[in-house]
């Protein structure tokens, strides 16, 4: 390739030229007979690596490639998580134990009070009974601690009557 236009600029191009310069005749080129320009210096693939290793180029560019693009260890480390989303989890967990504790806390006060009721449904004869003694040693003791005497008189009475005859 060099800076000269093969085709003056007058000159439309044609199809064929575009064909003849995309699909070259052999592998060579398009014009394999025309002999390499002297002023052009060969370059030797030897050469340019050693020139490119005695500049260091190679060695940045081997070095640049080895690298990943993303670097080993975070430059700022900062939580994975975010702030609001553990304090969120946090009131959730606590919301969530209170609601249970207060669940489990009435479970125990309806347990107690059947409990109960279970207990004076259960001893209710055995109360009123305790109730009337204790109520009649109540009343029986108005007298101030005092003796009292109670006589009981019996009498039996037997009445005859005789009458007489008629006359």
């Amino acid at each position: 390739m060099n800076a000269t236009p093969k085709y003056p600029a007058d000159r439309p191009i044609t199809d064929a030229d575009l064909l003849a310069a995309l699909l070259p005749d052999s592998p060579a080129g398009a014009h394999p007979a025309a002999p390499a320009p002297a002023a052009q210096p060969t370059l030797d693939v030897a050469a340019l690596l050693e020139l490119a290793r005695r500049q260091g180029a190679l060695e940045a560019a081997v070095t640049a490639q080895a690298t990943p693009a993303v670097p080993a260890v975070p430059q700022k480390s900062g939580p994975i998580v975010p702030r609001w989303a553990v304090g969120t989890a946090v009131a959730s967990v606590g919301v969530g134990t209170g609601a249970l504790l207060l669940g489990w806390a009435l479970d125990l006060l309806a347990a107690g009070a059947a409990a109960v009721a279970a207990g004076i449904t259960a001893a209710a004869p055995m109360l009123l009974v305790g109730a009337v003694v204790v109520a009649a040693l109540l009343g029986r003791r108005k007298g101030g601690g005092a003796f009292e005497v109670t006589q009981t008189v019996t009498q039996t009475i037997t009445q005859t009557v005789k009458g007489g005859g008629r006359r």
